[in-house]
């Protein structure tokens, strides 16, 4: 394949790393890496509303990832990967959003022609960490990460991170792969040679023609934000406690190569945040408001909405579970939207909605429902077609409110397309005058039998199932 241009990727999981996702994109962006990948770890700092909007636009793919207990998120994600997109890249690299591939002339596809012009059949290329300290800042700041630290490890660590071949390999790890075919190179592009002890570290790691730069530490304010956080996976081996950090943050030789990114990374970055901005523009004055929850269905309106297309609604779940639907739009400024979380069960009772293009997040609990009355009201006004789930709301709102409030709501729909719907409400309203319990018993009973159990279910109709007892 020398001399063409290959598909290549970057593949990442994390956790609330809001503050460097746009730089850590942008730069994969400039070293010519085509697809982003980034698996979310159930993030609650605004990365989660970030990195849906970048995917929103098409910059990366966010893949929604909790933790499952007794099992390893990262692997987890990587083998995920493997599994659903490998095969649409001839090359994938994995790292995390500290790390920072810098190649010596910047460009990922020469690096892998001249892979491939040596070597026959490439099936990874092991990139060893140059580790960054603090430079002695103790605060965080806004700039760029490769602008930011600049002092460095006066050697090349052994520890590495791997470029893989997809048609080649079978399994990932953290930080090397298992392959079925083809060549393991180290970063000089010979045979990797590795410590048989720790078979993720190279025997003899040299600068090469490209290093993984790791910003481990950061500034200390930032660690120690990072070390109050919980991990998207295991702790890691090294650097673990203040002492470490102090350490490196006496690092002293001076290594900018990763400067020279700089203004195409931040080229970059203006050009991601035009683009989620256009999709934020939509979305800064909407407000979600909820129409009627139950533990089967969500529905949901959307106000002051300025979108003539669908747009993506993120529902979280207590437990981690995430799903993503579209509104549908029902005039100039107000959408809808509905949920069906009967089987799929995201989430139990408290939730959060989200816009995607939204930077904030609403969260609710069982006290922030709407009541029978509020919810009859709203579904009658905004949803009138909805008549099964209208009637299922008036069959429990008899328990909470009168029946004429019930009948004033529903009276408004007629029930064109379900006419035992409208004759059931007509036969209470002549109880109402009569209250002939066994005249009117005697007209359900007339009724099919799946309406009858409806009815008569004591989850879903208990004020007439205990009615008639």
């Amino acid at each position: 394949m020398s001399g063409l241009k290959h598909r290549v990727a970057v593949c990442a999981i994390c956790r609330n790393e809001r503050n460097y996702i746009e730089e850590w994109v942008a730069y994969y962006k400039s070293l010519g890496f085509d697809g982003v990948f980034v698996y979310d770890n159930v993030s609650d700092d605004g990365t989660s509303e970030l990195l849906a909007s970048l995917h929103a636009v098409k910059e990366v793919t966010r893949v929604h990832w909790p933790r499952k207990e007794g099992i390893p998120p990262q692997r987890d994600a990587y083998g995920h990967f493997l599994q659903n997109y490998a095969q649409d890249y001839d090359y994938v690299l994995i790292c995390d959003l500290d790390e920072f591939l810098v190649i010596d002339d910047g460009c990922v596809q020469s690096l892998i022609q001249e892979a491939e012009s040596e070597h026959l059949n490439v099936g990874a290329i092991a990139f060893p960490w140059l580790i960054f300290g603090s430079g002695g800042q103790l605060t965080e700041n806004s700039g760029l990460v490769i602008d930011r630290f600049t002092k460095c490890d006066k050697g090349i660590a052994r520890t590495v991170k791997t470029l893989f071949s997809s048609k080649n390999t079978y399994n990932m790890r953290t930080h090397i792969c298992d392959l079925l075919d083809g060549v393991y190179l180290d970063n000089a592009l010979r045979p990797a040679e590795w410590d048989q002890r720790m078979p993720i570290k190279l025997k003899s790691p040299v600068a090469g023609k490209a290093r993984v730069h790791h910003y481990y530490t950061k500034s200390k304010e930032e660690w120690l934000k990072r070390r109050a956080q919980p991990k998207a996976d295991r702790a890691k081996l090294e650097l673990k406690n203040i002492e470490e950090y102090e350490k490196y943050s006496s690092f002293s030789v001076e290594n900018a190569q990763a400067q020279a990114k700089s203004a195409q990374v931040m080229a970059i970055m203006q050009d991601l945040r035009s683009k989620v901005c256009g999709l934020q523009k939509g979305c800064q004055n909407a407000k979600v408001e909820l129409v009627a929850v139950s533990g089967d269905w969500l529905f949901g309106l959307v106000k002051n909405l300025s979108s003539l297309e669908p747009v993506a609604i993120r529902i979280s779940g207590e437990g981690g579970e995430e799903a993503v639907i579209y509104t549908k739009k029902v005039s100039d400024d107000l959408h809808i939207f509905t949920y069906k979380n009967k089987w799929r069960r995201t989430f139990l009772k408290d939730f959060s909605l989200s816009l995607v293009g939204g930077v904030e997040t609403q969260y609710f609990t069982e006290v922030d429902y709407p009541d029978a009355i509020s919810s009859l009201a709203l579904l009658v006004k905004y949803m009138p077609s909805a008549e099964e789930h209208i009637f299922s709301i008036a069959l429990l709102a008899f328990n909470k409110i009168t029946s004429a409030q019930v009948f004033e709501c529903c009276g408004k729909v007629g029930f064109p397309r379900n006419k035992k719907f409208k004759r059931f409400f007509a036969l209470l309203a002549v109880y109402e005058v009569s209250a002939d319990k066994d005249a009117l018993k005697k007209e359900l009973g007339k009724e099919d039998d799946d309406f009858k159990k409806m009815i008569f279910d004591k989850r879903k109709s208990p004020y007439l199932s205990s009615f008639f007892g």
